[in-house]
């Protein structure tokens, strides 16, 4: 896999993410032909709480989140970050610390499906996420990968600039 960062990436109409934020994931699956659902293995760390913004994509190798931090300077207000791997990893590839860089550039939430961390305190500062696990098995950072490609979750295809929808009954791509 070769890796690139792709900047300055489309990105979707803010009107556009405000309308879509007042509905819930399952109505917007519904409304699109029951597509976009990124799969019931992704689970909400917090509850009763609903984001919407824009997707930056993470490609990253199972066990090295080098992308991740990569991305972090790619995000900005009302961006969403979506992070998988190349093969099923359950590492905790993202916590406490990559949170609190992203909410200070306005970032709404993460949603992978690899593994967190440190929930307990993404809770408490209130920032969002969804993943397919929990660990405290920390990550290496020694492989390039890609920010801001095409990247599939769950089967659906999520391009930087497409829309993501969560809440506590999931998470849908809105292209």
């Amino acid at each position: 896999m070769g890796g690139v960062v792709v900047t300055d990436p489309p990105k979707a109409d803010p009107k556009d993410v405000e309308a879509l934020a007042g509905y819930g994931t399952a109505t917007i699956s519904e409304a699109m032909g029951r597509t976009g659902f990124l799969g019931s293995h992704l689970s909400p760390v917090q509850q009763d709480t609903r984001i919407a913004g824009t997707a930056v994509t993470v490609l990253s190798w199972p066990g090295d989140n080098l992308m991740i931090h990569a991305a972090v300077e790619q995000c900005g207000e009302g961006d969403i970050l979506v992070v998988t791997t190349t093969s099923p990893s359950t590492d905790g590839m993202f916590g406490e610390l990559f949170a609190t860089a992203l909410q200070r550039r306005g970032v709404r939430g993460v949603v992978t499906d690899a593994g967190i961390r440190d929930t307990v305190e993404l809770r408490e500062m209130g920032f969002a996420a969804w993943a397919a696990a929990l660990s405290p098995q920390g990550t290496v950072k020694a492989t390039g990968g890609s920010v801001n490609v095409p990247v599939v979750i769950g089967g659906q295809v999520i391009r930087a600039g497409d829309v993501i929808v969560a809440d506590d009954d999931g998470v849908v791509v809105v292209p």
